[in-house]
């Protein structure tokens, strides 16, 4: 259930910012889902998504960063090639996973309002405790959220 719950997050936060990228990953770092992200590139060692989901997770709270600089104190050796620099959003869903987000830097980044009610979304749902919703009804309770706003 929380990997079905997870995936059809990952859809909506994907639908909802336009993300080039995506994975869901459950608590344990299992992935349960990808959108347009290769083996490969997860494999890759300049791949920090695992290690910014396992951040999100501990601190239970969103994380906005790019994929350059995961640890400030590495900043001023860190060897990027800034034509492949990507924004990175990660999403932590209490108690299941995260949803992994990101998009070359070209594509704007990640506004942090709509992150952060995405993030209240999944407390929500998890609050109710229904996470049978679809893609489609979780988009729909994403709307109320932003009509009560």
């Amino acid at each position: 259930m929380s990997a079905t719950f997870l995936t059809n997050f990952l859809r909506l936060a994907l639908n909802i910012t336009g993300a080039e990228r995506g994975m869901a990953a459950d608590d344990g770092l299992a992935i349960v889902a990808t959108a347009n992200l290769e083996q490969a590139d997860v494999l890759s060692p300049q791949f920090t998504g695992i290690e910014v989901i396992r951040q999100a997770l501990d601190s239970g709270e969103p994380i906005i960063t790019n994929n350059a600089v995961s640890d400030a104190r590495r900043a001023p050796v860190t060897n990027t090639n800034f034509s492949n620099l990507r924004v990175v959003v990660v999403i932590p869903v209490e108690d299941r996973g995260a949803i992994y987000l990101d998009q070359h830097i070209r594509k704007g980044v990640f506004r942090k309002e709509i992150v952060d009610r995405l993030w209240l979304l999944g407390g929500r749902v998890l609050d109710s405790g229904n996470t049978n919703y679809s893609e489609v009804e979780l988009q729909a309770l994403y709307e109320q959220m932003n009509d009560a706003v």
